[in-house]
């Protein structure tokens, strides 16, 4: 009923916006629409979509933060309250991070910032990551660079994305520099030519190595994204066959210690998680759950659990010792893992 309500008010509002002589719907859904669509994708997917709590009629002109915060249901998790629904915007976001492009891209993940040590107003990009074979790379990019300028324009919060694509370029790399008081300051370095960008290669495997330290074999992973091939469609299974080989080089050296780098992230396909958690769970673990997605009532299917693959048993490490490094920019599968 309380649907049917809400259908009857806005039809009732489009009439009397229309029966004035001049359509003014548009004006309206220009002012509702993304609350409206909010509203739908809660009643459908929502886990608690059925406490779903009453809201008014003028709630539909809130800003779609607050308006989702209407939504959610309080009392979930056995009161706990639910802190996994909210929207961010890039306004609110406390860092700008680029997300490589397989289509086309300069080749090197970034974060934006402003000047971190308050000297300045000004706006850097931080290389986290070079790929290799990339116009990036071939320009002599490296990760921790600062990113001062594109071309002849200051880098600014509005034109930070020609730093992920475009034509043949020019970037400006600043310095940061301390005296002997420890005062700071910035330097211009110098100002490197880029080659276009083009379809690059996103392997996720950016390094697989064994380090010897005080007689101990520390194996270590950076894996930024769980993805499946080149292509990342869900049939591929190149980069899982990858990992499988990477896993069995691991485990010919046979490490102590692994230390699995996921700091950049942002998530990926849980059927690659659960092969990466295959080979580096206990092996008595093996062919239990590693993670199961809940769905509502009115979904089908309603739970899928993803096991641990014991047809991995050959690679799996079988370590007592496991660290996870992650960061702000971790996300979704990554902290599945």
């Amino acid at each position: 009923m309380k649907h049917i309500r809400n259908t009857i008010f806005l039809l009732t509002t489009l009439f009397i916006m229309t029966s004035c002589g001049e359509d003014r719907s548009g004006e309206y859904y220009a002012l509702v629409g993304e609350n409206l669509w909010i509203e739908q994708i809660m009643k459908e997917h929502y886990l608690w979509y059925d406490s779903i709590p009453a809201i008014k009629e003028t709630d539909y002109f809130a800003e779609p933060k607050d308006f989702l915060q209407k939504l959610v249901y309080s009392k979930a998790q056995n009161g706990k309250g639910d802190p996994y629904s909210y929207i961010e915007t890039k306004e609110t976001s406390d860092a700008s991070r680029s997300y490589l492009q397989r289509t086309s891209t300069y080749g090197f993940d970034f974060e934006l910032m402003t000047d971190p040590t308050g000297i300045s107003s000004h706006i850097f990009a931080r290389i986290l990551f070079v790929l290799p074979n990339s116009p990036a790379s071939e320009a002599g990019l490296e990760r921790g660079n600062w990113i001062s300028a594109i071309g002849k324009e200051k880098l600014t919060s509005n034109n930070y994305g020609y730093l992920m694509k475009g034509g043949n370029t020019t970037f400006a790399r600043e310095s940061l520099i301390f005296d002997e008081e420890g005062n700071s300051s910035w330097i211009a370095t110098d100002t490197v030519k880029v080659a276009a960008s083009r379809p690059v290669e996103l392997n996720p495997f950016y390094v697989d190595t064994v380090y010897e330290v005080s007689g101990k074999k520390i194996a270590y992973m950076v894996y930024n994204e769980f993805s499946t091939g080149p292509e990342n469609q869900a049939t591929d299974t190149e980069y899982r066959e990858q990992m499988k080989q990477i896993f069995a080089r691991f485990k010919g050296q046979s490490p102590d210690t692994f230390i699995l780098d996921l700091r950049y992230n942002p998530g990926g396909y849980l059927s690659c998680a659960t092969d990466l958690g295959s080979y580096l769970a206990p092996a008595a673990d093996l062919g239990k759950v590693f993670c199961t997605i809940l769905y509502n009532d009115i979904s089908d299917p309603q739970r899928v659990d993803f096991q641990l693959n014991a047809g991995l048993a050959s690679e799996n490490l079988n370590l007592s010792k496991l660290y996870v490094l992650t960061s702000k920019f971790s996300a979704s599968a990554s902290e599945a893992s």
